[in-house]
């Protein structure tokens, strides 16, 4: 017979709340653990890795930067509630409720008025009157349900009993929606359609332990169901069949009860909502046979149908709502009443079959006719013994799922609370919960959660200790370790790992999280072996492992090399680093990983320090500009990508955007400014600039930098801070180089190298008629081939060409020499050319400063006399060499800047002699 649409309406109503339940509880059995336990959280780690060395003389000078190291670590999920997913659920239970009424109406006469009864029940239990409608605590609530479900279910069924089914649900769905409305309207609580939400999952749990009682013989009654309509005109021996499958499920619902009960250790059982859940489907196959050979309260078999579909829709839902909101009291509660009736009822069921059917199970008869209609042991005396056998189980439990019951409301409301914004009620509720049943794995979590947010971390500490003792939970245990370790407690957060992981043997939460604090002990042994006994999530523990031996040195093996992700190609690039290496990367081919975050941040700095001098890339330096430039940019976050900017600068050759940027670093970031001035430092005597070097180490000295060695002194001594390289050579215990020796009264002995060393530190201001007399005065030929190289970088354009071609191979014995990636003869090359280069990096190569040769023959391709002057301005910022400044003094005539030429001409006397000036105007003005 077919089904009309209003009941194929009803049944589509269950269905889709039985699906969506179901598929939310797949969504948290597949991501349950790292969803409701704990999150993967990436964190970084700093090492120190060389940016780059130079030689110049006899001085080597390394300067080191950081890379990061990415390491993955569990993290505490935060308190999680759902309040508008809760009321869209609470909406539908009530929503069900009203279909089971529409139900009830269809019920007979007797059933009615029992259905009746349950319906006054079930509103007794939902927490209505919580409402506080006319008053705290008033039965208002529950008369304004009353009157809009049950009396017009009453009306209906006993005075209008021939209304078609259309009219009773639109009647009864409205009315009830309506009444829903009411009861909103009215509410004095705060948050009341949240409130009646939270609290109607208290109904829908007697509702739902309801339909599991009734179940509690359906795997039993279908199996021999099923085995007797197999044997249906055969006659083979199906009772051995029946025997053996019903004794292993009573063996199997049994072990499902100790496990309740907590007296089963020895191995894993299936969990019970899967067990529920498959039951319940055979259930469905046993119940068509019921209602149709056992006399029922309704008169339509499709009535029986819809209840059945309904029953488990509400199951669901609500060991959905429980594993969502961490509601083990709930959860317990109605694994408690699975296993009492499983094991009661199908006990008895067991009985039922053998004593009634014994003698015919084998005949092969259809037996599914008369197996509800017994000869001798009643069906009915079935259940009532079966209810008997379910007390039984209780009173052997300690009655405790009463105790579950009311911890499952309290935790409800505690949820209500914490939702609503009033921690202090929460986190008094969340307590009573825990006191009452100690099993309640959520409530001490929660508990500790409200006090951090309040700003009270000893009394979360207090409270997660207390859990650990009492209730051990893998969450409670991170969030503790995590909070131990940062008040720099690491032996306890390591102890109450350890012993975690005695509970949770090999659990990968804990496991990992052990292996970093080991790793933060400078314990990589230990760390190492933990993550090698760490189960599951093998890319974390890989990458993990990759990050340990690399912060500590210990070698890597083939799997750490090969590992696949991201991550571990950002650390295998930091160990590159370290160990001087260049690895052959686009960073093209990562554009789309380039993003503001920590991944994105690391890649592009171990990225940018492993290439190689004369890098630039225009994509990058665009996308570092982008992300310093979004809003609510932290100051680490900022600090870090102009810190990754420095470095491509430095790469890319622009000296003067480096040091520019170098200054504004240590003013904004004081912090770390003994750091900027060592780089600005270490750059500036990389580029010959004694004088502003030495300031530059002198403020990397008082900013608290301490890795100076014997080759930073001549720097500072040479560039006029003679004082402050005594200094800082007593204070770090920090000798001179051997070739710098002092009399008793503190005067240099002059030799050689001493003397080039002098001539370095005059070399920007020098003229061009001091350069070759001052070259052969040296008596060493590995000090003249180091002038020369210095001569042809920087003051080549005072030199005629055969001389250049007389100093070349001098400067070219020395092996060492080469301008921003070029060997000399290059260089001059260019320079000779106008600047203009062969490669892409032309316009990145004049960009410093200290380049005199290249940075004129740059000017003469300008042909705007203001762009000249802004490019020459530009460099005599840093540059003291004569020509420079002259040619400067030139152009600011021409473009009318008379007294910035006059100005120019007294900062040039500082240290040209007057006559020397006069000749140098002469020549060039």
């Amino acid at each position: 017979m077919r089904r009309s649409i209003w009941q194929n309406l009803i049944f589509f109503f269950f269905l889709a709340a039985l699906i969506g339940a179901g598929i939310g509880l797949l969504w948290l059995e597949f991501a349950g653990d790292s969803f409701q336990s704990a999150q993967l959280l990436s964190l970084e780690e700093r090492t120190n890795v060389p940016l780059g060395s130079f030689l110049l003389a006899l001085s080597s000078l390394e300067l080191e930067v950081q890379n990061f190291l990415l390491l993955d670590q569990f993290e505490t999920a935060p308190l999680l509630t759902y309040p508008i997913l809760t009321q869209v659920m609470g909406i539908g239970v009530w929503l069900l409720l009203l279909l089971f009424i529409v139900l009830i109406t269809l019920l007979k006469r007797q059933a009615f008025l029992i259905g009746a009864g349950v319906l006054i029940l079930l509103l007794s239990v939902s927490g209505v009157n919580s409402l506080n409608i006319g008053g705290i605590g008033t039965n208002i609530p529950l008369g304004i349900c009353l009157l809009f479900l049950l009396a017009p279910a009453a009306i209906i069924r006993l005075f209008f009993n021939y209304l078609s089914l259309s009219f009773r649900m639109t009647l009864i769905l409205g009315l009830g929606i309506a009444g829903l409305a009411v009861l909103i309207y009215l509410a004095q609580a705060p948050s009341p359609t949240y409130l009646l939400s939270e609290n109607l999952f208290l109904m829908a749990l007697v509702m739902g332990s309801g339909f599991i009682l009734y179940i509690g013989h359906s795997f039993v009654s279908a199996t021999y169901l099923f085995l007797a309509k197999l044997n249906r005109g055969i006659g083979i021996k199906i009772g051995w069949h029946f025997a053996v499958v019903s004794t292993m499920y009573l063996v199997l619902a049994a072990l499902v009860f100790l496990e309740a009960t907590g007296d089963w250790h020895k191995w894993p059982l299936p969990s019970f909502q899967l067990l529920f859940f498959l039951i319940a489907v055979v259930g469905f196959f046993d119940i068509h046979f019921r209602i149709k050979y056992y006399p029922q309260a309704f008169n339509e078999p499709w009535i029986g149908k819809a209840f059945y579909l309904g029953g488990f829709a509400i199951c669901l839902l609500v060991l959905f709502k429980a594993e969502l909101s961490g509601n083990t009291p709930m959860i317990d509660f109605t694994h408690h009443v699975f296993a009492y009736s499983q094991l009661g009822f199908s006990v008895l069921f067991c009985l039922y079959i053998w004593v009634n059917f014994s003698a015919i199970i084998n005949s092969g008869n259809a037996i599914e006719k008369i197996m509800y209609k017994p000869p001798f042991f009643p069906y009915f005396h079935m259940r009532l013994g079966g209810t008997i056998a379910v007390l039984i189980l209780m009173v052997y439990a300690a009655g405790i799922i009463a105790i579950q019951f009311g911890t499952s409301s309290t935790h409800l409301s505690a949820d209500y609370y914490y939702t609503t914004k009033r921690p202090v009620e929460a986190s008094v509720l969340y307590e009573n919960a825990f006191d009452r049943y100690r099993s309640n794995d959520h409530a001490l979590y929660a508990v500790s959660n409200i006090y951090l947010e309040q700003n009270q971390p000893t009394l979360a500490l207090k409270t997660l200790e207390r859990s650990f003792e009492q209730n051990p939970q893998v969450k409670d245990i991170l969030l503790l370790s995590k909070m131990l370790e940062k008040r720099s407690r690491a032996n306890e957060a390591v102890f109450y790992l350890e012993e975690g992981l005695k509970y949770y043997q090999g659990n990968p939460f804990l496991a990992n999280n052990l292996a970093l604090v080991y790793h933060r002990m400078n314990l990589p042994k230990e760390a190492l072996n933990t993550l090698d006994k760490m189960e599951g999530f093998e890319e974390v523990s890989l990458l993990n492992a990759t990050g340990i031996k690399i912060a500590h040195g210990l070698p890597l093996e083939e799997e750490n090399l090969s590992a696949p992700g991201l991550k571990n190609e950002i650390n295998l690039l930091a160990a590159k680093n370290a160990g001087g290496e260049t690895v052959p990367l686009e960073i093209n081919s990562f554009e789309n990983d380039l993003t503001n975050d920590l991944i994105g941040r690391s890649l592009i700095r171990n990225f940018l320090t492993n290439t190689e001098k004369g890098y630039f890339n225009s994509m990058l330096s665009a996308d570092l500009d982008s992300m310093l430039n979004q809003e609510e940019l932290s100051l680490s976050v900022e600090q870090s990508l102009k810190e990754s900017g420095l470095i491509l600068k430095y790469k890319s050759g622009d000296i003067k955007g480096l040091l520019e940027h170098l200054n504004g670093m240590a003013f904004r970031f004081s912090q770390d400014a003994g750091f900027y001035h060592a780089f600005a430092g270490w750059v500036l005597s990389e580029q010959g600039d004694f004088e502003k070097a030495a300031i530059e180490w002198k403020q990397a000295s008082l900013k608290g930098y301490s890795k100076f060695t014997s080759d930073h002194l001549p720097f500072l001594y040479f560039g006029e801070l003679k004082e402050e390289s005594a200094f800082i050579s007593a204070s770090q215990k920090v000798d001179f180089p051997d070739w710098m020796r002092f009399d008793k009264s503190g005067q240099l002995l002059e030799n050689d190298t001493v003397k080039l060393y002098q001539t370095l530190a005059r070399l920007p201001g020098m003229l061009g008629k001091e350069l070759l007399p001052t070259l052969r005065s040296l008596e060493s030929d590995r000090n003249k081939e180091i002038l020369a190289g210095e001569i042809i970088k920087r003051k080549s354009h005072w030199l005629e060409e055969n001389t250049l071609e007389e100093l070349l191979p001098i400067a070219n014995n020395s092996g060492q020499f080469t301008v921003e990636g070029s060997s000399l003869e290059e260089y001059l090359q260019k320079v000779k050319v106008g600047g203009t280069l062969a490669s892409d990096n032309s316009e990145i190569t004049v960009l410093n400063p200290y380049l005199t040769p290249m940075v004129l023959a740059q000017m003469e391709q300008i042909e705007e006399a203001e762009k000249r002057y802004e490019l020459l301005q530009g460099a005599c910022q840093f540059n003291k060499d004569p020509v420079l400044w002259v040619t400067l003094v030139k152009y600011c005539r021409i473009i009318g800047l008379d007294q910035y030429a006059s100005a120019n001409l007294r900062l040039m006397a500082e240290w040209i002699g007057q006559e020397d000036l006069t000749e140098l105007q002469l020549k060039f003005l």
